[in-house]
């Protein structure tokens, strides 16, 4: 990952800490089906058979996972705790600890085409059509990122040349 994406990625855990604390979130989104039946989406990313949902207890999670390529820890600057980054092959797992409990805040998946996908399958070099095709048309769309809003996650798709660069779940608080 690029250096800036992981200060990128600190930066917008400290923003989201300095607004809401970590507790045990509930997640999910739904998008209407054709036949108008509403199926239930969460906003969680699985790797093998480890499935990272936002908010979530990191321990299990951690273990599963299995020993990171490398680790950058620092102090909040929002809160009483420390955040860290995680980094493995095909993506990034960012985390907050406050109140001795370590929970995800974001994953950050890039590099080259089909390195990690979404569970709908969408993943870096798939065309913006794709994305639109597996999560609907209600995003925001700014400088060429489609963000999708998923309960207390944003889902991000970065593109270059109309294809996905990379994709970033980050945990944000609920109104």
């Amino acid at each position: 990952m690029r250096k800036s994406g992981k200060y990128l990625t600190a930066a917008i855990l400290a923003v989201s800490m300095a607004v809401t604390p970590i507790t045990s979130y509930g997640f999910g989104w739904s998008k209407t089906e054709a036949a108008g039946e509403k199926k239930e989406e969460s906003c969680a990313f699985k790797t093998g058979d480890t499935v990272i949902s936002m908010g979530a207890e990191a321990a299990p999670i951690l273990k599963a996972l299995g020993k990171a390529k490398s680790t950058f820890e620092q102090d909040s600057c929002a809160y009483q705790g420390k955040s860290r980054i995680y980094t493995y092959e095909n993506f990034e797992l960012g985390t907050s600890t406050a109140s001795g409990k370590e929970c995800v805040e974001s994953v950050y998946i890039s590099g080259g085409s089909g390195t990690a996908a979404t569970q709908e399958g969408v993943q870096t070099g798939s065309k913006k059509e794709d994305v639109i095709k597996a999560y609907g048309k209600d995003y925001k769309e700014d400088f060429g990122t489609l963000r999708y809003t998923l309960g207390n996650c944003q889902l991000s798709f970065y593109m270059t040349n109309g294809a996905v660069d990379a994709i970033e779940y980050v945990l944000v608080p609920v109104k």
